[in-house]
């Protein structure tokens, strides 16, 4: 790592690295009390948070929800999480537990923060630490050691208040008994299911119906805010033919990325799987391991290993034929590593046992572990390197270009005067769009649509270069006409009452099964179709039912065979109409199998309850003062 930084040490990247760093801890640090003053956002107790706390707190909230989301994450949905609210409470939170860590004694002394530093690996040399090691690299990340150690006294001092709360969490032997007959009894039920889908052919449209449903549901088609632009690609496929990669750079990059290079042993495997639950009893395991052992002897005779897959399997590998793929020892369970990596190409194991059940393996292929020579990585090296040296040669381009389109204020002029080619899209683009020349690039549009009209952009990044644009129009979110939407609105119309229809016949079927006390009979009068689930509880739902949430909580409340809820349950867009047909306690040896994972499940709870109303009372009491609106 220290010869990257050393390497690369004018590279646009090192230094964008280096100052988010070093901002991180400038935050942190002091300010003057004048810029305190003009910076002060709230104030707890006697403490202040300054809006570069903020937008620290903020910025870390927003690159955790990216990683979360990834391109999910939208503008409606930051706005639907509040993140800006989420910031300041993260902060006046992180000053209450630090208020409260002095009262409690628990603030993290000189030997706690030394011990941390000694830990670290990346200060250590033979595994001990090295002061000069230390030293060097918080060097490399503009650090001092006072100010890393002042956010580390800080870390730590929090981490001691929230396991000192959270160690006060209790959970009793009759907790635990009645969270696992809460999870684990069992019900069955009758059911009829009423689709919205079999109901769209009895549904007519006409004109009169289609234009108020549009009027009255107009929010639901409006377009997004859309923008006319310009931009100027940068693109690193220009810059490739011209760069040059020393020995030196080969081989060095060749060292600081070994790991890179070496490969752990793989398998390349297919697998049966016949699934056993964890409550089963013997005679049950006995029953399943008798039926896979047929299968196994197929196998070992020579069929086709893919087509008993596929006729056998009690998992999603099933219609690939079993076909697991390449994989590592530590990607499956301990068991089925063992088995799969003990054997040869073109064998097929034993029955393994494993959690899920039992598993017959045939392994097709196997990689042997290996670290992947010089000579054999040089090529890819080589583009590496390239790609790494042309964005920074791209980047020092679309810098200077940025800055004088945005002096000039004129994107296009800028363009024709630098002799570059500007992009223009022949109709405006919404946020979700594509762009010519740069295709998918999801952060170069957020901040394209947070420019104003006629802004024009900083230096913005995509996977190939960079960007430069300028937004030409805005064009805020508008309602279409109808004409233009017609199909669609047609068509949400048509299941809009056909949803209707299923819930009314739902409704009318449960009060015909009430009045006549059975399902089966009320079904035979309406031309519906009974079927019945298998035995499940809450915390594992039937198979093909699969009942969730509070649809599953509706069946969960029928006491006595023969009873019905209320009215139809809505469930999946389907209704449904349930009668119970019985209650199962579950077997003694299964909730002593999963005792101490519902008292870990509960003390966990527990801890978090216990946490979140000690932050509250902190809150209730202390003197928080927000100073200036966000």
């Amino acid at each position: 790592m220290l010869t990257v930084f050393r390497e690369h040490a004018g590279s646009w990247i090192i230094k964008v690295a280096l100052f988010a760093i070093i901002v991180v801890f400038i935050f942190w640090g002091g300010y003057s009390y004048k810029s305190m003053k003009a910076s002060r956002l709230a104030r707890v107790g006697d403490v202040y948070i300054t809006y570069a706390d903020y937008n620290q707190a903020y910025d870390q909230l927003l690159n955790m929800y990216r990683r979360q989301f990834g391109n999910q994450l939208t503008q409606e949905l930051l706005e639907r999480m509040n993140l800006k609210q989420q910031a300041l409470d993260l902060l006046i939170d992180r000053m209450l537990i630090m208020q409260a860590a002095r009262v409690l004694g628990l603030h993290a002394g000189p030997e706690d923060i030394q011990a941390e530093v000694l830990s670290v690996p990346a200060f250590q040399v033979d595994g001990r630490f090295d002061r000069q090691r230390y030293v060097l690299v918080l060097q490399h990340n503009r650090l001092t050691p006072q100010a890393f150690e002042q956010q580390l006294a800080r870390d730590l001092t929090l981490r001691r208040v929230e396991a000192f709360i959270k160690g006060q969490a209790l959970v009793s032997d009759a907790e635990v008994a009645a969270d696992l007959q809460f999870r684990f009894n069992k019900v069955q039920v009758a059911y009829v299911k009423f689709d919205p889908q079999s109901f769209l052919d009895k549904v007519t449209v006409d004109e009169a119906q289609v234009s108020a449903f549009f009027e009255k549901n107009a929010l639901r088609y409006q377009e997004p805010e859309k923008r006319v632009l310009v931009y100027v690609p940068f693109v690193l496929d220009d810059e490739m033919a011209n760069i040059t990669v020393t020995e030196n750079e080969i081989r060095t990059y060749y060292e600081d990325h070994r790991d890179t290079f070496h490969q752990e042993k793989q398998v390349k495997a297919r697998h049966i799987l016949f699934r056993v639950k964890a409550e089963a009893s013997e005679s049950e395991v006995k029953k399943v391991e008798t039926a896979a052992r047929q299968v196994l002897e197929k196998a070992r005779r020579g069929e086709d290993f893919a087509a008993l897959a596929k006729a056998h399997s009690q998992d999603g590998s099933a219609q690939a034929g079993g076909d697991l793929g390449w994989f590592t020892k530590e990607q499956m369970v301990p068991t089925f590593a063992d088995a799969a990596f003990a054997m040869k190409p073109g064998e097929v194991s034993d029955l393994v046992r494993t959690p899920y059940g039992f598993h017959i393996i045939k392994v097709e292929d196997v990689r042997p572990e290996e670290t992947v020579p010089l000579e054999k990585a040089r090529a890819q090296i080589e583009l590496n390197i390239k790609r790494e040296k042309a964005r920074d040669v791209v980047y020092t381009k679309a810098r200077e270009f940025a800055d004088a389109a945005y002096a000039e204020g004129d994107l296009a002029k800028t363009a024709e005067r630098m002799k570059r080619s500007v992009e223009a899209p022949d109709k405006a683009v919404s946020a979700t769009d594509l762009l010519p020349k740069v295709g998918y690039a999801p952060e170069v549009m957020k901040s394209l649509f947070s420019l104003g009209e006629g802004e024009v952009s900083d230096v913005l990044e995509w996977a190939n270069g960079f960007v430069v644009g300028q937004v030409i129009a805005v064009q805020g979110p508008r309602i279409p006409p109808l004409e233009s939407v017609k199909s669609r609105v047609e068509e949400d119309f048509k299941m809009e009452r056909a949803r209707e229809a299923a819930q009314q016949a739902a409704t009318a079927f449960v009060e015909q099964a009430r009045t006549v006390g059975a399902l089966d009979k009320a079904a035979s009068s309406a031309g519906v179709t009974v079927q019945v689930s298998g035995w499940f509880s809450r915390s594992e739902p039937d198979e093909k039912l699969r009942l969730w949430g509070e649809a599953a909580e509706a069946v969960f409340q029928l006491q006595n065979p023969g009873d019905l809820p209320q009215a139809p349950l809505s469930h999946q867009g389907t209704f449904l109409v349930c009668q119970l047909v019985g209650r199962q306690d579950p077997a003694p040896e299964a909730l002593e199998k999963e005792r101490e994972n519902a008292r870990m499940r509960l003390i966990q709870l527990k801890q978090n309850q216990l946490w979140q109303a000690w932050l509250a009372k902190e809150r209730s009491l202390a003197k928080v003062e927000i100073l200036h609106q966000l």
